[in-house]
């Protein structure tokens, strides 16, 4: 008999690269968040700045509205190969845009810079990414959206899985930047 060539097999081919996040909760803390910037957001240091003052306040939500049981323990920004260099900066390991939890990109024309979870599954489902505009970020917009910290907790509510343990944790925020080479 030769060969039998399933027809499963050949439609995987064609199937959308499913996105796996890295995210996970351990002793408490999210670990491996990645946050990217699209390639086609010009180069800015402050957008970097902000993006940190977020989680950080993000993870004080966090931690206080689940009763000192959780926070963002690591958080990786993934920086466009076109930006500038920097010595803080480390080479990628396993983060890339396609699994990143957050993307900050150009406004979508639905939502113009209005932050929104992609989400393909029903309500209380995990969702793909959260969305930011760089405007989002960069402009003070508190009378509108309220603290871009507690915007960002509320969102990620829907992003990340939530296994709580019952022991206190102490804050802390480490942000590592990755950007691959030209």
């Amino acid at each position: 008999s030769g060969t039998s060539h399933s027809p499963i097999k050949h439609l995987l081919h064609f199937l959308p690269k499913v996105k796996s996040s890295m995210v996970s909760l351990n002793n408490n803390g999210y670990e491996d968040i990645v946050i990217a910037i699209n390639p086609s957001v010009p180069e800015n240091e402050t957008l970097i700045q902000s993006i940190k003052e977020m989680v950080t306040e993000a993870s004080t939500y966090l931690f206080h509205a689940t009763e000192r049981r959780v926070y963002f323990r690591n958080v990786s920004i993934l920086i466009p190969v076109t930006w500038e260099s920097k010595s803080e900066y480390l080479m990628p390991k396993q983060e890339s845009y396609d699994q990143a939890d957050v993307i900050v990109a150009d406004p979508y024309l639905k939502y113009g810079d209005d932050p929104y979870t992609l989400q393909y599954g029903q309500c209380g489902e995990k969702g793909q990414y959260i969305h930011f505009t760089p405007n989002f970020l960069l402009t003070d917009n508190m009378s509108i959206y309220g603290p871009r910290g507690r915007d960002i907790y509320f969102i990620f509510m829907f992003l990340l899985p939530m296994g709580v343990k019952t022991h206190k944790i102490v804050i802390e925020s480490i942000f590592k930047i990755f950007k691959k080479k030209k």
